[in-house]
């Protein structure tokens, strides 16, 4: 891996590949020295372990985002609270409808919303 090929963002950093962040935990689990492996790769200790992390809590697909990786039962979690909601919001629109057309039979107008 000595030969690392990279891409550079604008302002000059350096963009690893999935591939690339996997031979470095490799070495690592190895038994390679954490601050040898950091001075071979020029990265900080911290980057290092912010991609172990991430492997572990997203595996090679948590490498891959650049955003914060979130666990999955947190993302399930907030996925369920959506539907929830969105079914709430559906009922509640259900309702001011039945209420709003109970009203033009009525001949009565709803208060002005605001």
């Amino acid at each position: 891996m000595d030969d690392l090929q990279f891409t550079r963002t604008k302002d000059g950093r350096r963009r690893w590949t999935v591939e690339q962040k996997l031979g470095v935990l490799k070495e690592l689990e190895s038994g390679v020295n954490r601050g040898e492996l950091c001075r071979k790769y020029s990265i900080s200790e911290q980057q290092l372990a912010t991609w172990k992390r991430r492997l572990q809590s997203g595996g090679v697909e948590g490498l891959r985002r650049t955003g914060d990786v979130v666990a999955k039962e947190l993302y399930l979690d907030s996925q369920k609270r959506n539907a929830e909601l969105e079914r709430a919001l559906g009922r509640m629109a259900l309702e001011r409808d039945l209420l709003k057309k109970s009203f033009e039979m009525r001949g009565l107008k709803l208060p002005d919303e605001k």
